[in-house]
């Protein structure tokens, strides 16, 4: 790489260093993270402080940016191209209900490939996403005020309607973050609900009516989602951790062994090439639907009540083919 482009890439680094949230570097600690002289860092904290379009902060002899700031002129490698594509076109093909700001950041960041071919499939993708699969008023209305609440610690007053029974039911939420469902379209708002006195998960397209409230709640700026859903299948979280093992026949076994489904799976192919799979979860519900969706080519071992739980979905299932015949 040339000096210019070494320049360059430390350059990016340091912006991503002092934007990180909380974090306040010194000069020293800047050039033990970059690799340079400290003379360096502070040629480059000068062209950063300079900059008309980007706003470093100091005290005491300490440097950081607004974690919301962004650098305006992003260059990205040819791989680093396709890694967002990748990231943008599972991102469309899974989105329904889709609120106003997703087209937006989308068309935005099609122009950031400087790919043609890539963004133009970006480009037609986002515009079947707006015309098909675009939310309602509602929905957008409901996302403003959630925002709203994340960006200025507001709890927000929501009615969450639940999946199974359909019931109504009223919160006093303080919005933490945000994370993409695993297993299905969606996104879910973690956060403290005031109301039930607990941290609680909730999945915004159902949230059929929301309200800012008043005053502040403290941002949680140090919670983890990475911790918090270590033990998750999809987005349920809980202290308590069932084993769960399940027995894979040997003709799908390479096919479960190219993926990690979990941090904690764990796999052994076995003498006869059937595939022996556990994993620890906080709780089961969301992995019975994965479980069924390989119908007899996998076999629940443990704990027993799961193991039950499935032999009698699926011999349900099979009745209502029996009726038919």
């Amino acid at each position: 790489m040339s000096k210019a482009g070494n320049k360059r890439k430390r350059m990016e680094q340091l912006v991503l260093l002092l934007q990180q949230h909380g974090r306040r570097w010194t000069p020293k600690e800047l050039a033990g993270e970059l690799g340079v002289w400290r003379e360096t860092v502070h040629d480059y904290l000068k062209e950063l402080i300079d900059d008309p379009e980007l706003e470093v902060y100091t005290e005491n002899g300490a440097y950081w940016m607004d974690p919301t700031q962004f650098p305006h002129n992003v260059r990205l490698t040819h791989p680093e191209t396709l890694t967002i594509y990748l990231a943008l076109r599972r991102f469309i093909r899974q989105t329904s209900n889709a609120p106003d700001f997703y087209a937006t950041a989308i068309q935005k960041i099609a122009g950031v490939l400087r790919h043609p071919v890539l963004t133009n499939v970006i480009v037609q993708s986002n515009s079947a996403l707006v015309n098909e699969r675009r939310g309602d008023a509602g929905q957008d209305a409901v996302w403003k005020v959630l925002l709203r609440g994340w960006l200025e610690s507001i709890p927000v007053r929501l009615r969450y309607q639940k999946g199974r029974s359909g019931e109504l039911t009223e919160h006093v939420f303080d919005p933490y973050l945000f994370e993409p469902a695993i297993w299905s379209h969606g996104v879910y708002v973690l956060g403290w609900s005031q109301t039930r006195k607990e941290l609680r998960t909730l999945r915004v397209e159902r949230i059929r009516w929301a309200q800012l409230s008043t005053g502040r709640f403290a941002p949680q700026a140090m919670l983890n989602p990475e911790d918090l859903l270590r033990g998750a299948w999809g987005i349920w979280y809980g202290q308590e951790l069932t084993r769960v093992e399940l027995l894979f026949c040997r003709e799908v076994a390479g096919r479960v062994q190219e993926t990690i489904w979990h941090p904690s799976q764990q796999m052994a192919v076995q003498a006869d090439g059937s595939l022996l799979w556990s994993v620890e979860v906080a709780g089961t519900l969301e992995l019975v639907s994965w479980i069924r969706g390989w119908g007899d080519e996998v076999k629940v071992l443990a704990p027993v009540a799961l193991r039950r739980q499935i032999a009698e979905s699926l011999r349900r299932a099979a009745a209502q083919y029996e009726e038919e015949a």
